[in-house]
């Protein structure tokens, strides 16, 4: 079950509060935040506010100063207000109880697009933000023993959205389904409706077909607009809601020291799990996909790994793409501690070192900061390609390349 998945941000949560420090998890709804705060105050005496409950909501929206009344009143110390998004206002109320009644803090949000429109106070110095993203390889390693191909391909079809992840292992695949595409309209309905683009609803979902279709790709503004039947200008407004909304990561292309010109300069856009792009696309009733697309999410899948792993373990790394006018690229290029990490990302089990030859002259052009090139590949064992270059499966990628 879900609940039983552990968290690698179980332990760092619980001990800032047993430093007696508030904290603030941001991260896109259903990726279990609220279940992890739940567990982990379960034995904690606390008092708890969730702001999607429309009665709880209007009741503070009202009059803000009952709940800070309430909070001052009480003998619990530790506080966990839910998707405090819906009302900003109260983060000004919790500098005040954090600085003069010393109370403990866990807030959620979802939206970091309400937050910044409303300019609100998000208590720098007085809490630790973390991010909360969908599981990852990590976390659930030894429920997908034996690994192979099939089990991948569930992986990158259905995404790792916790309740998801376990619909799809428990063989409830149209539930999943389902699920997902809850989870795109609920975006659509409750997210777009409430901007200003209220007008253009219709173009802004065939917007979100298109980019879930084009989710990893370099973007063209331009092209896209085309597409749709709307300014380039509208089109980048969109993408800026769903990245306010965590629901897309943008990637920049790495752009190496007086080598500007020789490099593409606009960044790769990708949704934050393959699940939601596969139901934004509209793809998520097909049997089986094309190895093109299987390619295509594999390469989205190991990008997310990373950055998820990272910003759990509070790693501060980058991640990047490269490619350059004359036809070369490298899928991912993690910069960590002053060193370039590259990696392309193959669907099969094959490979050839004429397949390799762009990450071979990345490693060979860039030698003082790039040692070594991996590819990550659906083969069942690491192979060595060559002296700098090897080969490794899914489930162990990971802990190689940051070993």
């Amino acid at each position: 079950m879900v609940s039983m998945i552990d968290r690698i941000l179980e332990n760092q949560l619980k001990e800032a509060l047993n430093s007696d420090k508030s904290f603030f998890l941001l991260g896109p709804r259903q990726t279990g935040k609220t279940t992890l705060v739940t567990k982990i105050f379960k034995e904690i005496p606390h008092l708890e506010y969730n702001l999607m409950d429309p009665a709880q909501r209007i009741k503070f929206e009202r009059n803000l100063s009952l709940i800070k009344e309430e909070i001052q009143a009480a003998r619990e110390v530790h506080i966990f207000i839910d998707e405090v998004q819906k009302i900003p206002e109260l983060l000004d109320v919790v500098q005040i109880l954090i600085d003069k009644e010393k109370k403990v803090f866990a807030i959620t949000g979802s939206s970091a697009r309400k937050l910044k429109r409303a300019g609100v106070n998000l208590l720098p110095g007085r809490v630790i933000s973390y991010r909360m993203d969908p599981l990852f390889i990590d976390e659930y390693r030894d429920l997908i023993v034996p690994y192979s191909t099939e089990t991948l391909k569930d992986i990158l079809k259905f995404g790792e959205l916790p309740e998801v992840f376990t619909l799809a292992r428990e063989n409830k695949k149209k539930m999943a389904e389902e699920l997902l595409y809850s989870y795109v309209t609920t975006y659509i309905e409750e997210e777009v409706r409430a901007e200003s683009i209220l007008r253009k609803i219709s173009a802004f979902a065939k917007f979100l077909k298109i980019s879930g279709e084009e989710s990893g790709k370099i973007v063209s503004l331009r092209s896209l607009s085309q597409d749709i039947g709307v300014l380039h200008t509208t089109v980048s407004e969109y993408y800026r809601i769903l990245e306010d909304c965590l629901i897309v990561e943008r990637i920049e292309p790495l752009i190496p020291a007086g080598e500007r010109r020789k490099v593409q300069k606009s960044p790769k856009l990708i949704f934050f799990d393959t699940g939601v792009a596969n139901s934004a696309a509209e793809v998520l009733g097909s049997s089986d996909f094309m190895s093109e697309h299987w390619g295509r999410l594999y390469e989205q899948w190991v990008g997310l790994t990373v950055l998820r792993f990272m910003k759990a373990n509070r790693m501060r790394g980058k991640l990047f793409y490269w490619r350059d006018y004359g036809g070369r690229e490298v899928d991912w290029i993690i910069d960590y501690e002053d060193k370039w990490i590259p990696l392309e990302v193959k669907w099969g089990e094959n490979i050839k070192e004429a397949q390799v030859r762009h990450l071979g002259y990345f490693v060979k052009n860039y030698s003082q900061k790039a040692k070594k090139g991996y590819i990550i590949f659906t083969g069942d064992k690491s192979r060595r390609i060559n002296e700098k270059i090897s080969a490794h499966p899914f489930h162990e990628f990971i802990d190689i390349i940051f070993q």
